[in-house]
């Protein structure tokens, strides 16, 4: 009968490590996937362009040249397009009413990004609230 104990133990020893190990790797992967933080630490914008010249969901979102989010959709908002994009809670505050958001290149080969200047001044943008 001792001998079942231990051996239950032992089990449930090697299950909490591997459940751990697991949720530990999960934590590792999804920290090092570039998306930018967890949800609590991003916040949404939008912005409206006439052409987005090949802009689509996953590129780039740069404020003052530093990367610190990604575009998450690409949609038709009448006879314009709307992109939305989430980025980093720590720039809200350089992105205000006097930011302007603009498509840029992030390489030779065309690949497009959002570009949001730094703004000072003018009150911050809320969340999903849109750059010019």
């Amino acid at each position: 009968m001792p001998r079942t104990r231990s051996l239950a133990w032992a089990e449930l020893k090697i299950g909490l490590v591997s459940i751990l190990a697991i949720v530990m790797a999960g934590l590792l992967i999804f920290l090092l996937s570039g998306e930018g933080g967890f949800f609590w630490q991003r916040y949404g914008l939008k912005t409206v362009f006439g052409n987005v010249a090949g802009l689509k969901a996953g590129a780039p979102v740069r404020v003052a040249g530093v990367e610190v989010g990604a575009v998450t959709d690409v949609q038709f908002l009448g006879d314009r397009v709307e992109v939305l994009m989430e980025v980093s809670k720590e720039m809200q505050p350089r992105i205000t009413s006097s930011s302007l958001a603009s498509l840029g290149s992030v390489s030779l080969l065309g690949e497009s990004a959002v570009d949001i200047t730094a703004s000072g001044q003018g009150a911050p943008v809320p969340e999903w609230g849109y750059v010019k």
